[in-house]
């Protein structure tokens, strides 16, 4: 059983081109096809590369505004005093 597997597999590989699956791009070397798919190949992932980098800035930034954000409402909350025999008022609380 295992040899009619083996030369199933065989027969299959000798079907295939191995050069067509190896190149998505079936262009003779050398002609301008292959060079417009290279050039926009490379446009593509230049354009890429600036999109990850605008990407990356704008994460920073909004990690450092969150950060700010955060120490700000931390330092507020502790600097506010509460006067004894008042009522902690609750400014979630929906009095609608």
């Amino acid at each position: 059983m295992l040899f009619i597997w083996a030369l199933a597999f065989i027969l299959v590989l000798q079907e295939q081109d191995f050069s067509a699956a190896a190149d998505p791009v079936s262009v003779p070397p050398g002609s301008s096809g292959r060079s417009d798919w290279c050039n926009e190949h490379n446009t593509i992932h230049r354009r890429l590369d600036v999109i990850e980098e605008q990407v990356e800035k704008t994460v920073e930034y909004l990690e450092s505004e969150v950060k700010t954000l955060l120490k700000d409402i931390s330092e507020t909350a502790w600097s506010a005093p509460i006067a004894p025999g008042n009522p902690i008022m609750d400014i979630f609380d929906d009095a609608s």
